[in-house]
């Protein structure tokens, strides 16, 4: 701008100097045809001739001088352009390089944010982790108490309602820590990841609202380059987060399933074994009785012995 500036402050001076060697030039052509006229060394017809002839000149002259001015305006403009092309072109390949290393910047900080602990780990997951392997180990604990305790339902000592109740206990226990405690677990755990995603998501809206606040980048500039990659790596992070909270749901189902298979089994031999107590003891009542009724015969017939014995 101050090049093309200066370029027509020229050109004004160069056309503002034509015009006023014009008009001196006009007030000498006047002068000397006043003196020619009052020598009368010539007629006035052969003055003005001579005077036109001399104008003629001098316009040819003038206008050459414009003309040259003009080229050179035009020259001075061209070369202008010319430079402002080049420095636009340099500028922008000068912008375009700073604008990709500012994008190298950013996509190497929001993958070492996605990279680091707290989003691969999040402390308040490793809390909820520990403390529910914490409360596992207390309730295991407690159930073993309670597997434990079939020892006093073992005959003679036992009873069926006792062993109903026992089970009925155990299968209670089974279903708090398998059906209750591991789903509120698993939906604590996935809504801290949530709060995760969320910060991702905002650390996201961060870096596209660092690239508007540069100045450089357009909107949709500024959301090519966050969507496609940003996203991504957000997405990749969610899914074996899914896999692996999948995959504990998984094994949680699976362990309840055989805990309420093996709480059954154990349940139905303890059954069985009650029923072949019972049986051998009902065997065994009948051969007491028998034994003790044999007994008493012998007893009846030995006394008859005794007293058929004479004195």
């Amino acid at each position: 701008l101050l090049r093309k500036q200066w370029v027509k402050e020229l050109d004004e001076t160069l056309h503002s100097l034509e015009f006023s060697r014009a008009d001196k030039l006009k007030d000498v052509l006047k002068k000397y045809v006043e003196i020619i006229e009052k020598t009368s060394y010539l007629m006035q017809p052969d003055v003005y001739r001579l005077i036109n002839k001399e104008a003629m000149i001098i316009n040819q002259a003038l206008l050459g001088n414009r003309r040259a001015i003009a080229q050179l305006f035009l020259n001075l403009m061209e070369a202008t352009l010319q430079q402002e092309v080049s420095n636009h072109h340099r500028w922008q390949d000068l912008v375009d390089t700073w604008k990709a290393l500012k994008k190298e910047v950013l996509v190497q900080s929001f993958s070492e944010f996605m990279a680091s602990e707290r989003i691969q780990s999040p402390p308040a997951v490793k809390k909820e982790l520990e403390a529910m392997l914490k409360t596992q180990k207390a309730m295991q604990w407690k159930r073993l108490e309670h597997l434990y305790m079939f020892c006093e339902l073992l005959p003679p000592a036992y009873s069926q309602d006792r062993l109903t109740e026992w089970y009925s206990s155990l299968v209670a226990l089974n279903k708090q820590l398998g059906d209750t405690y591991h789903v509120d677990c698993m939906m604590r755990i996935r809504q801290q990841y949530e709060k995760t995603w969320q910060e991702c998501l905002a650390q996201v809206q961060k870096c596209k609202n660092q690239l508007l606040d540069w100045k450089a980048f357009t909107e949709e500039e500024a959301g090519n380059l966050v969507s496609p990659s940003f996203f991504q790596m957000v997405g990749v992070l969610q899914s074996k987060v899914e896999e692996e909270l999948e995959f504990m749901d998984n094994s949680f189902e699976v362990l309840a399933k055989q805990t309420e298979r093996q709480s059954l089994d154990l349940f139905r031999y303890f059954q069985d074994a009650v029923q072949l107590w019972e049986a051998h003891w009902s065997v065994l009542s009948v051969q007491e009785l028998e034994l003790e009724k044999r007994m008493e015969q012998h007893r009846q017939k030995q006394s008859q012995e005794n007293q058929v014995q004479p004195l």
